[in-house]
């Protein structure tokens, strides 16, 4: 008996479950409408409002029903996400910027590139591909750039930044027509080659998207222009992250890599050190992680995308910027103080040091 009427409460739940999911289908099938009419009214797509509305909406509707608010509003915010990626891909879609426009991406087949090239295809853009080796059936690549007409409204170096310095160097020499952009996160070992680039007539804009090739959704992310002396074609360039809900940055570039030193490179080092330590512990990881406190759950997340990383990459970041040692020498002497702290009982430094900081983050 109890057996028969267990079967029928999950026939029961598999039945609501399938409910839900129809009702998200159908959602998303007015969000699509939705995306089509902010188009047609040129409204953005992105409503801070309307989404302030519709959370509190779902919010008092979960506490009536007797379920967890919070619960409610992970859901909800997911779903949300989606409905907005799902908009922007159709305005990007939508766009006709790449119509009759090619574009060249040199380092196209490393993931960067590949995220590139996705993103202009899908605005029409002819995109060919220039690396060391075609992928399997591969279509427009280009063995060797210096065997065609560089006639490409776009040529974007998407190598590991210092190949990138030695391909700017090479197209300086080349001289193409169209806009050159790199997307180097580091930009310190491109000033020359860039200088050069510019003094031969060729058209730059140095760009730092602020995300990584796994990104689907460009809300709240940003992307930095650095202008090289041709305000056209940074407006150009820019126009390539219109459809989208990107924050477009204008940066100089004496700042960039001062400032990158602490938001790429000072977490990056962080992360790094954290996973080291718990390497290195002799400690299983699923032990720690069953453990389980919020701040260590939310590290360890963290600490795991950055494994996943490009190690080559993280190093070049570290290595390559002129201000690393600046800021790891900070971090350094910081974990010194700390420990010295600690080891001495003085609870009113140490103290203070945290308020300092919760100052620091409530400005």
């Amino acid at each position: 008996m109890d057996n028969k009427k267990l079967d029928e409460l999950r026939r029961n739940l598999d039945e609501i479950d399938d409910n839900i999911i129809s009702l998200i289908a159908q959602r998303q099938a007015h969000v699509e409408e939705i995306g089509l009419v902010k188009k047609d009214i040129n409204k953005p797509t992105r409503d801070f409002k309307r989404e302030k509305e519709v959370m509190d909406g779902v919010k008092a509707k979960a506490k009536k029903a007797g379920l967890d608010e919070t619960v409610a509003q992970s859901i909800f915010e997911l779903i949300i996400e989606t409905s907005l990626s799902k908009q922007e891909n159709l305005k990007v879609k939508q766009s006709t910027y790449g119509a009759n426009k090619k574009a060249l991406i040199i380092g196209g087949n490393g993931k960067m590139g590949q995220w590139f090239a996705q993103f202009l295809s899908t605005q029409n853009f002819d995109v060919h591909i220039n690396d060391q080796a075609p992928l399997s059936s591969q279509k427009n690549f280009i063995a060797d750039i210096e065997t065609i007409e560089l006639d490409h409204d776009y040529i974007i170096v998407a190598a590991p930044i210092q190949k990138s310095a030695e391909i700017i160097e090479q197209l300086a020499t080349l001289k193409p027509s169209g806009i050159v952009l790199d997307v180097s996160s580091i930009k310190s070992p491109l000033r020359r080659p860039l200088r050069l680039l510019t003094d031969a007539g060729c058209r730059v804009v140095s760009i730092h998207p602020m995300f990584g090739p796994a990104t689907q959704l460009l809300s709240n992310k940003h992307v930095i222009f650095i202008n090289m002396g041709d305000e056209e074609a940074v407006t150009q360039v820019k126009q390539l992250f219109h459809p989208t809900m990107a924050e477009r940055i204008d940066m100089k570039f004496e700042d960039h890599d001062r400032l990158i030193a602490y938001v790429l490179g000072l977490s990056h080092i962080l992360n790094i050190a954290f996973m080291t330590v718990l390497t290195e512990s002799g400690e299983a990881a699923q032990h720690l992680a069953q453990l389980s406190s919020t701040t260590f759950d939310a590290q360890l997340d963290i600490a795991r995308n950055v494994s996943h990383e490009n190690p080559h990459l993280y190093y070049e970041i570290q290595k390559l910027n002129h201000y690393t040692p600046s800021t790891l020498n900070a971090l350094s002497d910081t974990v010194q103080r700390l420990t010295k702290l600690v080891h001495d009982g003085n609870d009113v430094a140490f103290t203070q040091i945290m308020n300092q900081a919760k100052q620091y983050f409530a400005d």
